[in-house]
Formats: C-alpha cells, sequence, structure tokens
C-alpha cells in the first residue's frame, strides 16, 4: 500500500508538475505571439513610412523642377526687363534729340545732351533740324 501511495503521489506531483509546465509554456507562447504581433505592426509601419518618404522625395524632386523653371523664367524676365528699359531709354534720347534739333541745336549739342554718337546726332540734325542752318 505504501508503494502504491508513493506511486500515486509521484503521480500526482508529476501532473502538477507537467500542467504548471503546459501553463507556462502557453504563456511564453502567448508573449512569443504578441512580440509577432508587434513586428508585424512595426514592418507594416517601416513600409508606409518608406513610401512616404518614396513620394515625398518625388515632389521634391518635382519642386526642384519648378523651381529651377521658375528661376530660368525670371532671370529670362530680368534679361527682358533690361532690354525694354534699354529701349525705352533709347526712344527717350531719340526723342530728346528730336526735340533738340527742332528747337535748332548742334549735332554737338545733342551729342553732348542725349550721349547720342555723333553720326546719329548728324543725321536727326539733318533730317529733323531746323531750315534755318
Amino acid at each position: 500500500m505504501t508503494i502504491a501511495a508513493s506511486v500515486i503521489v509521484i503521480v500526482i506531483l508529476s501532473a502538477t508538475a507537467l500542467s504548471v509546465l503546459l501553463v507556462r509554456q502557453h504563456r511564453c507562447l502567448e508573449k512569443i505571439q504578441n512580440i509577432f504581433d508587434s513586428l508585424s505592426h512595426l514592418q507594416d509601419s517601416f513600409v508606409r513610412t518608406n513610401l512616404n518618404l518614396e513620394s515625398l522625395a518625388d515632389r521634391l524632386q518635382t519642386l526642384e523642377y519648378q523651381y529651377t523653371e521658375l528661376l530660368q523664367n525670371f532671370e529670362n524676365s530680368k534679361v527682358e526687363l533690361a532690354r525694354l528699359a534699354e529701349a525705352m531709354g533709347g526712344e527717350s534720347q531719340l526723342t530728346k534729340a528730336i526735340d533738340l534739333a527742332r528747337g535748332g541745336a548742334s549735332a554737338e549739342e545733342i551729342t553732348l545732351a542725349t550721349g547720342l554718337g555723333e553720326d546719329e546726332s548728324n543725321a536727326i540734325v539733318k533730317f529733323h533740324g531746323t531750315t534755318k542752318r
């Protein structure tokens, strides 16, 4: 009887130990599953972040192209504005020279007053000057 009781106690102790080990193993498996789920979520977040960064890089490249284009247009506008200002200034100098010639100024006076060349001043005096000269 003692041997049978000892065997029963050993079986009960073994079953208890085995059930404690199974419970702990189940908890470890749950923790591993939670870690796996967290890593999966982290991987998904990484993929989304990577896609967002690629999209951002594309947008930045587009902005850089647009900036370069705007800069080129700005430079072209500055050149065109300088040409227009020069043309307007030249026209006003020609107008001033014609008015001076009609007022009786000599070619030398026109050259000094407007900065036009001597040949231009002579031509203006010839065509627009007073007939008294």
